[in-house]
């Protein structure tokens, strides 16, 4: 994001505390109070067991060779001047500077119309919650689990409360999918829903492209992303199935997404 695109952001928030003084009390605590009970939802003892599934299926990746298979894989077949081009893109889901714009929409939201902005600010405000409620526990997986990048030619294996590699959960994974997994929650729209969710793994994508991130380590950066915004979208939540069709030189799937 552009110095300009960040300054007109700020400038907005500012104008926005400034002339919201009345509502804005009301709407930073509430703002609080969602973010409150998102933090109890999602670091519930009910979600011990997908946890343990999670770091499950990202471990039998990391601590065999499974990885780097697949890196090596990734290398040999994909990896080119067209998909650094697409890496350029897509990683930028995942830095830190569109942040500004959600938690700007997310104050727009709050303090200028009680949340009543419409779908964009609303968007933004869900996006922001589920950005304060998962990244620290991303940032302690990071920091328990260990796990080099590709580049460090060391392999994905966990070195647990080493500290000397910290990337076994995507940062950029997370990052770049909530936005994505946050409007296709939000959508009822099949179509609209099944690019949403196409689009939620791009950035962590782009991570293996850059030899920053190991398969594994985008994926439980993703799986994070997809269970909170899950638990802070849960009011949101139908009960239909989504079927997502996925396909390369090699496979064909569908992917059955069904609540329950």
């Amino acid at each position: 994001m552009s110095k300009i695109t960040l300054s007109i952001t700020l400038t907005a928030i500012f104008v926005l505390s400034y002339t919201s003084r009345v509502h804005a009390d009301n709407g930073f605590s509430e703002f609080a109070s969602d973010l409150g009970q998102g933090y109890q939802n999602v670091y519930s003892a009910d979600n011990l067991p997908w946890l343990g599934k999670t770091l499950l299926v990202g471990g039998i990746f990391a601590n065999t060779d499974l990885d780097q298979e697949i890196q090596d894989s990734y290398n040999n077949n994909i990896l080119s001047q067209s998909s650094n081009n697409f890496s350029d893109v897509a990683k930028t889901f995942g830095d830190t500077a569109p942040t500004a714009i959600y938690f700007g929409l997310a104050a727009l939201n709050r303090l200028a119309c009680e949340r009543d902005c419409g779908p964009v600010p609303e968007w933004g405000d869900r996006t922001a919650q589920a950005l304060l409620v998962g990244l620290p526990a991303v940032w302690a997986s990071q920091a328990i689990l260990g796990g080099a990048r590709p580049r460090h030619g060391v392999g994905s294996e966990w070195n647990i409360f080493e500290f000397e590699y910290e990337h076994t959960v995507s940062g950029h994974a997370y990052v770049g999918a909530v936005p994505f997994l946050t409007a296709a929650q939000m959508t009822d729209n099949p179509y609209a829903k099944a690019v949403f969710y196409g689009l939620s793994p791009l950035t962590g994508i782009s991570r293996m492209n850059d030899q920053k991130h190991y398969f594994s380590q985008v994926l439980m950066g993703w799986l994070y992303a997809a269970k909170v915004t899950e638990v802070i979208n849960g009011n949101l939540q139908s009960d239909e199935a989504l079927v997502l069709p996925y396909a390369d030189e090699d496979t064909v799937l569908l992917s059955v997404i069904k609540p329950f």
